[in-house]
């Protein structure tokens, strides 16, 4: 039997004390201390000689991401600091605190099998420890049992977190026969791609450089988030100092806000594309957009101009919060800059339950000014080569079965953009007998609206396997197996693609206990179910090089590991040059960005990025909101974790111990709160219990609280409602009221 997580007892932390246990967390990282973690079995010999290994971090949640240098010494890892060679050389404190994530005492390190034949919510799973041996053999004969009474895709092959294990996840799926193959982009980072590829054909977003003269930072708080990577809100800085004026919009008045901002608006949650519309109104009546561009490159401008005219400044201050005058400062420092780029959150404009329209409105702004690949603005820019990886994937064997995704129906615009399938509906496809059985790899049941729906859900497949660092009892316990993986320090795989080739892996050491890396597991998954051949017999190191032939690369995995700590570089596709969409036009069903989308209009929807209110709103549902007066808005980003990630490690928990409501001074006086006061949240879909945290982050009216924590789950507070267009959860369209608990 391996114990669950011991329960803990947070306390409060004064301002005096964080800033202590930040320098003393500081100090010990610099130190290489492991005195919080396990003092037993993590520190090496004194006179032990060091060694030096590099790996890249995936502690945040966009895949394998900065450049980590480890200190080895006595077959330990001491010291965890950054690769310098590495295109992302400056890793976060989460990267450096992986460091005690290897040394966690509470690891899952054996397969484990419940021996509980019932399954659902409060129901001990009496785990047992089995050999691997067992594990793969039994998982095999389950699936294959699915297969042969409902067909390949009843298995769903389902990614949470994690995204580094793709490519090989994808190939065994589609050796076995299923489509339904998903990744955390479902909940993350893919709808603002998609509102990009219908107007542009590409995505949009990009960091100022030096020849910027505006940026638009729209609902993304990098100070904190350090996404895209840790040096991005540096080069932001870098970027004032020489000019570039900072238009910050965001719900909250944040680090970025406060310290970027030449001028900063913040609007209701959910309303952002009103707000949009309004600067585009401005633009386009007082004719300050870019003639020549949008009458030679851009589609449906007639019927745009004709939409906006609705969302005059005023209108939208009614709507959003801003002042109008506010709204007509923005739209003249973005028209007449010249020159510009901008930023919109992945999650903030998307978690909404018309999130990619709204997040259309705001990447359209672009297009009125022109302000695209050239000086200054987003560039186009040209990939490396060799790094393709189709081949690898199967996608010829994949490609005919999309069809039979789970979802198609439901969401066609996801469908159409994405091999992936939206995992949104995996409540629905398990309820409905689509989906029978599955390996949830890094899956947090915490995730999705409504969780105990999805709890239950999940625990009446014939069989879910889940593979996972720890045993988590609020995704976990509805599983028949979890399996044990390895963390980046103990693996090979894969590889990361860098801006002028591809970088590699070393491990530390081997895997702890019988942990394995994510690769392994899931060639020996594939051997298990019949395809020893194209699973390459189990043999790690050929299916990296198969990856890398498939890519066309030319390396080796040997050339790639010696390159290390540097990159193995690989030629461009071809050199930049400005203007390229005179030559090539845009990857769009009209070869132009569209104001009107063909494609939205080809599935059913507006072309037009049209502004619904959220489906939960003050103006939405007025008799709603007497009950429950203020705005709830979940998920936004602390620089010390991600999601639910992390929350134990100690050097990372000491920051944020306990779950914390922000609210306004406002706020908290009218309901007779202070400072870490214990409260109920609760709206009509249950309640959670919080700590109030007073901060002039919050405007009156609007409240938020992080999720991931598994003593306060705010996902029991949030609707099964989802972008029609996108399948993403409306995790910021809420109500709520507070009270002391």
């Amino acid at each position: 039997m391996v114990a669950q997580r011991n329960s803990r007892v947070f306390g409060t932390i004064s301002r005096r004390s964080f800033i202590g246990a930040a320098a003393l967390g500081a100090a010990a990282i610099t130190a290489g201390g492991l005195e919080t973690a396990n003092p037993k079995t993590a520190h090496a010999a004194d006179d032990g000689g060091e060694t030096h290994c590099y790996t890249s971090c995936p502690m945040c949640n966009q895949s394998v991401f900065c450049g980590l240098k480890g200190t080895v010494k006595d077959g330990k890892l001491v010291r965890v600091e950054g690769n310098d060679q590495h295109s992302k050389p400056k890793p976060c404190l989460k990267g450096l605190t992986s460091l005690q994530y290897l040394y966690d005492p509470n690891r899952l390190l054996y397969p484990l099998k419940r021996t509980n034949p019932n399954k659902g919510i409060g129901e001990d799973p009496q785990w047992e420890r089995i050999s691997w041996d067992e594990a793969l053999e039994t998982i095999a004969a389950e699936f294959n049992k699915a297969k042969e009474t409902y067909g390949a895709p009843s298995v769903t092959f389902h990614s949470g977190d994690p995204k580094e294990h793709l490519p090989l996840f994808q190939r065994v799926a589609a050796l076995f026969g299923t489509p339904n193959v998903s990744w955390g982009g479902a909940q993350c980072a893919f709808a603002l791609a998609m509102s990009g590829i219908l107007c542009y054909g590409t995505t949009v977003t990009t960091m100022p450089s030096a020849e910027t003269n505006v940026h638009l930072q729209w609902g993304s708080n990098i100070a904190w988030s350090l996404y895209p990577q840790p040096t991005a809100y540096k080069g932001m800085l870098d970027a004032k100092k020489a000019g570039c004026k900072y238009i910050v919009i965001d719900t909250r008045m944040t680090p970025t806000a406060v310290q970027l901002a030449d001028i900063y608006m913040q609007p209701r949650p959910g309303s952002d594309g009103a707000l949009a519309l309004a600067m585009a109104n401005v633009i386009i009546e007082e004719d300050l957009y870019d003639h020549d561009f949008v009458e030679n490159w851009t589609e449906g401008f007639d019927e745009y101009r004709d939409y906006v005219k609705e969302f005059t400044p005023e209108k939208a201050e009614e709507i959003t919060w801003v002042p109008a005058d506010q709204i007509r400062e923005a739209a003249h420092m973005w028209a007449e800059a010249g020159q510009g780029t901008m930023w919109v959150s992945p999650h903030s404009t998307t978690h909404h339950s018309n999130g990619v329209q709204s997040t259309r409105a705001i990447t359209l702004l672009l297009a009125l000014m022109g302000y695209w690949d050239r000086e200054g603005c987003r560039k186009v820019t040209p990939g490396v080569t060799g790094t393709a990886d189709a081949a690898f994937r199967l996608t010829d064997v994949s490609g005919p079965l999309l069809d039979q995704r789970a979802g198609v129906d439901r969401w066609p615009v996801w469908s159409a953009m994405s091999t992936y399938y939206q995992n949104n509906g995996l409540l629905e496809y398990i309820n409905d007998g689509i989906i029978h059985a599955g390996v949830f790899l890094g899956t947090n049941l915490m995730n999705f609206p409504q969780t105990q729906l999805i709890q239950e859900a999940v625990s009446t497949l014939d069989f879910a396997v889940a593979v996972d660092m720890h045993l988590n009892p609020w995704t976990h316990d509805y599983m028949d197996m979890v399996l044990p993986a390895a963390v980046c320090w103990e693996r090979i795989a894969p590889f990361q693609a860098q801006p002028n080739g591809i970088i590699g892996s070393q491990a530390a050491m081997e895997p702890a206990g019988e942990a394995r890396e994510d690769w392994q597991f899931l060639l020996d998954l594939g051997c298990a179910l019949g395809f020893e051949e194209e699973c390459f017999h189990g043999d790690l190191k050929a299916a990296m090089q198969a990856y890398l032939d498939a890519g066309g690369s030319g390396a080796t995995v040997d050339d790639i590991q010696n390159a290390l700590p540097g990159v193995y570089e690989l030629p461009l596709s071809g050199e930049w040059a400005p203007k390229q969409y005179e030559q090539n036009g845009f990857a769009t069903p009209s070869g132009k960005i569209e104001f009107k989308s063909g494609m939205l209009e080809k599935f059913g929807f507006d072309g037009l990025p049209i502004y619904e209110e959220p489906h939960i709103s003050p103006i939405s549902t007025p008799d709603l909101t007497k009950q429950y007066p203020l705005i709830l808005t979940t998920g936004n980003r602390v620089p010390w974790y991600v999601h639910s990630k992390y929350r134990h490690t100690p050097w990372l928990n000491q920051f944020m111990p306990e779950p914390i409501v922000n609210m306004s001074h406002e706020d908290a006086e009218a309901r007779g709160l202070a400072e870490g006061d214990a409260v109920r949240i609760y709206n009509q879909f249950g309640e959670v219990r919080f700590k109030v945290a007073i901060t002039n982050m919050m405007h009156p009216g609007n409240v938020e609280i992080l999720h991931g924590w598994e003593q306060a789950n705010s996902c029991l507070l949030i609707d099964r409602v989802f972008d029609p267009i996108s399948g993403f959860p409306s995790f910021k369209d809420a109500l709520c009221e507070i009270e002391k608990a």
